[in-house]
């Protein structure tokens, strides 16, 4: 397969550059989204921009499946330049490149173009990249939308995973608790119900709720995120209403209902106590794509495990050590957009992409650029063997 591999490590680098170079915070894509579509287009992608301003990229080299290869365009918000020692508009220095977005996830994206691109002769499937908004607003929803349209048989998530297959992840949801009081004078504080000391106890109680575990993925944990009492500022005045948001890694095979039960047995015998009452809800994830499309998403993600002995993950451990590289399988620690291909669609998923995992969201984020190079040549590895695998009878 080496005649396939032919691939130009600084284009690589300067392609990473030029996206580093672009800022793409959520819902602010959109220049972004015009540099990775000049990309693709200059390899001879058909591309087209969706209603949410995801960029998608298809190549047909022949009969077969469809590989889709996705990359979320956005990235976090850089909080204080002045706290970065290197530009976080990118930087190559001792062999890095350096920027916001550089792991998570402009290198591996612009690692994924430069490699797949090198199949052009491949002969036979489709190849699809596509560059998705929003992912760090909500895991899920943007890539649902592609992968419904483009139905693929497999998928690749790019997220890095320090170059292994990434078989799994535990989902994510975002659960918003809401208690009742009564507001009075702060002066008279009997007269009312101090709706953030009601939340103060169900806080407590919390504490003590076990979450599910599972064997490979880990514990379903439960995380306090943030609380917000009503009215705020709270001048001289008890607050009759507080929320608190709670962060709750899922499992396998979880749904909405199982994650909501057991904190809402707690919130109801807490605010009984109280003589009030409180609600336990899903949170809804509400933005304007850069397109000026109007989204409406529940913040639920569900978890998925991909089996090691599926077509997936043998064909791209194969294609990983034909190229020279580990094959290594392990999970992603954290929330992908898998939770829509595989969480919510079922289409075989799995992740890989180079970049070490503690990196993104940090200050001075970077990427090793030997690590950027061998991870082009593992997504056309990863990618050649799907291809051949699922063409065969």
């Amino acid at each position: 397969m080496s005649e396939y591999f032919q691939i130009d490590n600084q284009a690589i680098t300067d392609f990473l550059l030029r996206l580093l170079a672009t800022r793409s915070y959520s819902t602010e894509e959109s220049a972004a989204a015009q540099v990775l579509a000049e990309e693709l287009a200059g390899f001879g992608f058909e591309v087209e921009v969706d209603d949410v301003g995801s960029v998608v990229g298809a190549l047909v080299l022949g009969d077969g499946p469809t590989v889709l290869l996705d990359s979320h365009l956005d990235t976090v918000v850089v909080v204080d330049p002045t706290e970065w020692t290197r530009n976080p508009e990118g930087e190559i220095a001792d062999g890095r490149a350096y920027g916001r977005g550089a792991v998570d996830m402009k290198g591996p994206l612009a690692a994924c173009v430069h490699g797949v691109a090198a199949l052009r002769g491949l002969g036979v499937g489709k190849i699809v990249i596509s560059g998705t908004v929003a992912e760090e607003l909500v895991e899920g929803p943007a890539l649902v939308r592609v992968a419904e349209r483009v139905q693929p048989d497999f998928v690749v998530i790019c997220e890095a995973s320090a170059g292994r297959i990434a078989a799994g992840q535990r989902g994510r949801a975002e659960l918003r608790i809401e208690v009742e009081g009564r507001s009075s004078h702060s002066a008279f504080p009997q007269v009312g119900l101090n709706a953030a000391e009601v939340m103060a106890d169900v806080i407590a109680a919390l504490r003590s709720v076990e979450g599910p575990t599972h064997p490979t993925l880990g514990e379903g944990i439960l995380v306090l995120t943030d609380v917000m009492s009503q009215p705020y500022p709270g001048l001289s005045v008890v607050p009759e209403r507080c929320v608190a948001t709670y962060d709750r890694r899922t499992l396998v095979g979880e749904t909405e209902e199982d994650v909501l039960r057991p904190v809402r047995t707690v919130v109801e015998a807490v605010t009984a106590r109280w003589g009030t009452h409180g609600t336990v809800s899903i949170a809804t994830d509400e933005y304007t794509a850069y397109t000026g499309t109007q989204i409406q998403a529940p913040n639920f993600a569900p978890a998925w495990l991909t089996a090691q002995d599926s077509v997936i993950v043998t064909a791209a451990m194969e294609g990983l050590r034909s190229a020279g590289l580990d094959a290594v399988v392990s999970h992603y620690r954290f929330c992908t957009n898998g939770s829509g291909t595989a969480g919510h669609l079922g289409i075989p998923t799995i992740g890989y992409g180079p970049g070490e995992e503690d990196q993104p969201h940090t200050v001075d984020e970077s990427i090793a650029l030997a690590d950027l190079h061998a991870g082009a040549r593992g997504y056309a590895a990863i990618v050649s063997a799907l291809l051949r695998h699922g063409s065969t009878p």
